[in-house]
């Protein structure tokens, strides 16, 4: 025991040397006032308080105007998460207590940033005062005049300034009193010694004074202290730490430096001395573009910056590295446009309650256009996500997919590069350093000018967070280019997409809340930091297109608000961004189809399909040796009654395998309508609680919650039905289209928040699963960039209980419609042999030999169009006649599937009082086009028709064979047309097969 007690007794001794040492200390330098702002802790722009408390003693300081907190402070301070007082707009905080010190020695000192995150300095302010120690007329004034920080003494200048305004940079500014004689020092150096105050009014402010201008920046610690009996000596009596802010910033230039060698050493990065892209290719519309995918860098001179250049040859993304990384130029090298107007973050994302910029940089004064010239001067912000280096690697698959099924051969995954940016945590977050990361992923690729972007966050500390809202992309865009940039990413479904203006919800009455109007994930918003556009007539507005929209946001309508937990990793949707070169219609959304063709190629699979209603094996045998015979090639079992996918009961397995295997020996594949999650609900437990009633409800009627544990037992049945019956194709109806559900007592969701983004991510999953398999999946949504493979190409339900021959011309005005976002194969249509909802014979076609004409007229309209086309009935012929008319035209569109399932040229609408047409186009094959002409009138027309063959590829000369194998060439003018007569039978039709001369 005794040694122990002898060490306590040296632990005594040494606290109370320590003690004593303390006193004498505050005993020479007594702290009067001491404000610092930085305890608040990692804030960013949450309002400041009404009060600020003095840390000394009881000098309350009180609010005028909005001050807010921000969090940057000095490089020393960044580490400890702490943040500062932004000041504007007569922010300030005062108080009218008086201090004795006019005639003893005292230090004023405080932290300081001009600049108020719209800019930098304006150097146009004559004068703002920034602090006041005591009145304007009795007592010390510092402001910003101009360029320099300067200093006044009852209410008169100081001819020498103090120091030069640095914008975006931290600086610490002292005034020294030894009662005769002031001194003022800069970042711990005297800078100029002046003549001190008679007297020291009452009155302590920060911020605006009287009517000065306003402050426009930063104030982090402020500090007034009273020397007593002792010299004033920098190093120990202000709040500069010399040494530590020197060795802070050697380390973060050491860092910098070390991340620019990095990327220098970077085996994967082509280093050039400039860039310079080779003159724009060819059209990518009618061309293949062969130039690979490359991340160039072009290291800075100071080797402390860099510049990387993602391209393609087409498009180029260049980013600049300094404290952190920013995109400075987004440009289509086929029109030599740029699209960016400022620098942005290059992502955003909520977590818990709080907004983090991943990367960007700060500091740009102007944001309507943007100078190389300002780069050196753009700084980080300490509360953000800094970039910590990149990794390139090929381009992944987004789902499972080979190709089959008639769709045109295309490289899965596409090729193209794929660039890992990684992000460690902001430096106001110690807890996080190490634990937490965000990478942003891009893809460019190869022929298009088309990008992918998404983000993960990695979370390796031990407590969960809640990534609340993600912005995956933040776009300054140029006005004149708006309106040629296609913004639309992968979380895509019924409600995400749906507009209060639109059709989804023309059936509801009022105002729909947030939730049921996603308006698709891309929104254009006014730029808040874009102060110096033009304010037009408001009667202008409409006719200009509200320019000023022009904030490029990609998000999730509501959520995600997935909870993060340790060791896991969220992964973000994935948007994809067209740069278009052009304003045509026609042009962009032939970009826009090809876009679908290459990063979804699902959507060009092609198959002919019979469909019946029926389970009787008889019905079902010969309907499908008919199809056999004809060369039909997809079996559907549709509404009423369709599949149960879910149901394992012997006997109906072994009656869809029999069904399966007899239309596989004939060549077809089969599957079944099942009307699966919207407007139908599967029980209270697990259907969506509606969130103002609190009780099942849904828009589309009841609907199942598939983040539910009704999921865990439906679709492992499903899988199980499809191993046992060898269906092959899934006629989906009511995929998850966007209810929310309030339970909170569901298996795979926590709430309303993130129950769209949960149901999404299961209806997502399936998706996968059903390409895996190798399955055909059309479904009546936009699911396209998750493997489904078509939806309507135009409806609306009644249609179907019209007559043949309405149904004919409604048919190609959907084609019409349907087809200037889509390629044919991505939008079904059917020719209805017998009626839908009624048993009316002016409806369906049968007997289907008294009706011939009109059998074959609607079987070659929608071959002839090359949409996903169904036959539906309970035959297909009933004569040799009518077997030899199916037949000679689906050998016939066998034999042009090619050109025939190409896209759409949008020539002419069908009005019903002319000719209407279609127009595919193809400069890929041999077949470059075939026009598509149709009579709906009662009256033979011959016609001159304008065509344009741009898109064919072709440039010289056409060679055009008409139906009865009749050629004739024809020379392209200058704009790429010829001009085509026709000759069209009063309700009929007519089709001309355009190739090219110089390749025969």
């Amino acid at each position: 025991m005794k040694p122990s007690f002898r060490i306590s007794v040296k632990k005594l001794l040494l606290i109370a040397t320590a003690t004593i040492f303390t006193s004498q200390l505050m005993a020479q330098q007594q702290v009067l006032a001491h404000y610092n702002m930085g305890r608040s802790g990692a804030v960013s722009y949450a309002t400041a308080p009404e009060q600020l408390s003095d840390m000394a003693a009881g000098h309350q300081l009180k609010k005028a105007g909005q001050p807010v907190f921000f969090a940057d402070a000095p490089a020393d301070k960044k580490l400890d998460g702490e943040g500062a007082i932004l000041f504007k707009d007569k922010a300030a905080y005062s108080s009218k207590d008086s201090f004795a010190i006019a005639k003893t020695p005292f230090v004023l000192e405080l932290w300081l940033q001009p600049n108020a995150r719209q800019g930098a300095n304006d150097p146009s302010a004559n004068f703002a005062t920034v602090f006041t120690l005591g009145s304007a007329a009795s007592g010390y004034q510092l402001a910003q005049k101009g360029n320099n920080w300067v200093i006044l003494v009852d209410g008169k200048e100081v001819a020498t300034p103090v120091a030069t305004v640095v914008p975006g940079e931290w600086m610490h500014i002292a005034l020294v009193s030894d009662g005769k004689m002031a001194k003022a020092y800069a970042d711990g150096l005297k800078k100029l010694d002046f003549q001190p105050a008679t007297s020291i009014a009452a009155g302590f402010t920060m911020g605006a004074y009287g009517k000065t201008n306003s402050f426009r920046g930063l104030i982090y610690e402020v500090r007034l202290s009273q020397l007593k009996g002792i010299k004033f000596d920098a190093a120990r009596h202000l709040l500069y730490n010399a040494r530590q802010i020197a060795q802070k910033k050697k380390q973060a230039t050491d860092q910098q430096r070390a991340l620019i060698a990095s990327l220098v050493n970077n085996k994967q990065l082509k280093k050039v001395e400039s860039f310079t892209v080779p003159a724009a290719p060819a059209d990518w519309l009618i061309n293949q573009v062969k130039t690979p995918v490359e991340l160039l860098l072009q290291k800075g001179k100071d080797e402390l910056t860099a510049k990387l250049l993602l391209t393609n040859g087409i498009v180029s993304r260049e980013f600049y590295i300094a404290e952190n990384l920013a995109c400075i130029s987004f440009r289509n090298h086929l029109n030599d446009a740029e699209f960016l107007r400022a620098v942005k973050p290059e992502a955003r994302v909520m977590l818990d309650s709080t907004w983090y910029n991943i990367g960007g940089l700060s500091g740009q004064p102007e944001k309507s256009y943007l100078m190389e010239s300002w780069y050196n001067d753009l700084f980080a912000e300490p509360s953000s996500f800094r970039f910590a280096g990149l990794e390139t690697k090929q381009p992944e698959a987004r789902y499972p997919w080979q190709q089959k099924y008639n769709a045109v051969h295309t490289d899965w995954p596409p090729k193209g590069l794929h660039v890992i940016m990684h992000y460690q945590a902001p430096l106001n977050r110690n807890d996080w350093q190490n634990k937490v990361s965000v990478d942003i992923h891009y893809e460019l690729y190869e022929g298009m000018p088309v990008m992918a972007k998404w983000m993960t966050i990695a979370n390796k500390s031990e407590n969960a967070f809640v990534v609340r809202e993600t912005e995956c992309e933040v776009l300054a865009v140029n006005q004149d280019q708006v309106k040629r940039i296609h913004m639309e990413s992968d979380y895509s479904f019924a409600l995400a997409n749906a507009d209060p203006e639109g059709s989804a919800l023309i059936h509801y009455k009022g105002t729909p809340p947030a939730y049921q109007v996603g308006q698709s994930t891309t929104t254009w918003r006014v730029d808040n930091e874009y102060n110096t556009w033009a304010s037009h007539n408001q009667a202008e507005d409409r006719f200009l297109d509200f320019p000023h929209h022009n904030l490029l946001v990609s998000r999730v309508p509501m959520g995600p608000s997935e909870t993060l937990q340790p060791k896991n990793v969220f992964t973000s949707f994935t948007t994809f961004e067209l740069l278009q070169d052009s304003d045509d219609r026609e042009r962009q959304s032939l970009a826009h189809r090809r876009f679908y063709r290459k990063l979804a190629p699902q959507v060009t699979e092609s198959l002919i399909t019979g469909g019946i209603t029926s389970h009787d094996r008889t019905e079902l045998k010969n309907f499908i040796t008919q199809m056999g015979e004809l060369g039909f090639e997809r079996l559907d079992i549709m509404a009423w009654p369709g599949i149960s996918h879910d149901k394992l009961d012997t006997g109906y397995v072994a009656l869809w395998k029999e069904i399966a295997d007899f239309a596989k020996a004939r060549g077809i594949v089969m599957g079944g309508y099942e009307l699966q999650v919207a407007s139908r609900g599967r029980g209270a437990e697990v259907d969506c609680i509606d969130p103002i009633t609190n009780k099942p409800g849904s828009l589309f009627g009841q609907s199942v919650c598939i983040a539910s544990n009704w999921k865990d037992t439906y679709y492992p049945n499903m899988w199980k039905f499809y191993d046992q019956t060898g269906l092959m194709t899934y006629n989906m109806d009511g995929p998850y289209h966007g209810d929310v559900c309030a339970a909170t007592n569901h298996a795979h969701h926590k709430g309303m928040y993130d129950s769209q983004w949960e149901q999404w991510k299961t209806q997502v999953s399936v998706l996968h699963e059903l390409q895996r398999r190798n399955m055909y999946v059309p479904i009546p949504d936009w699911y396209f960039l998750n493997g489904q493979s078509a939806t309507g190409m135009g409806y609306r339900e009644a249609s179907a209980n019209l007559t043949p021959q309405q149904q004919l011309l409604l048919g190609r005005q959907y084609i019409f419609d349907g087809t200037w976002h889509k390629a044919p194969t991505m939008g079904w249509l059917g020719l209805q042999l017998v009626g839908f909802y009624t048993n009316d014979p002016r409806v369906g076609l049968e007997p289907l030999s008294k009706n011939l004409d009109r059998y074959e007229i609607g079987l070659f309209q929608h071959l002839a169009s090359g949409c996903q086309f169904t036959v539906r009935g309970k035959r297909l012929y009933d004569t040799p006649e009518t077997k030899a008319m199916v037949s000679k035209w689906i050998n016939w569109f066998k034999e042009h599937r090619a050109i025939l399932t190409s896209d759409i040229i949008h020539v002419s609408r069908p009005t019903g009082r002319d000719l209407d047409a279609m127009f595919h186009v193809n400069p890929f094959i041999e077949e470059k086009g075939m026009l598509v002409v149709f009579n709906p009138t009662d009256k033979p027309i011959t016609k001159q028709f304008k065509l344009p063959l741009y898109y064919t590829g072709i440039k010289e000369q056409a060679l055009i064979i008409n139906q009865h194998g009749q050629s004739v060439p024809q020379t392209l003018n200058a704009q790429k047309e010829i001009s085509l007569q026709v000759e069209v039978p009063a309700g009929g039709y007519s089709w001309y097969l355009v190739k090219d001369k110089a390749r025969m």
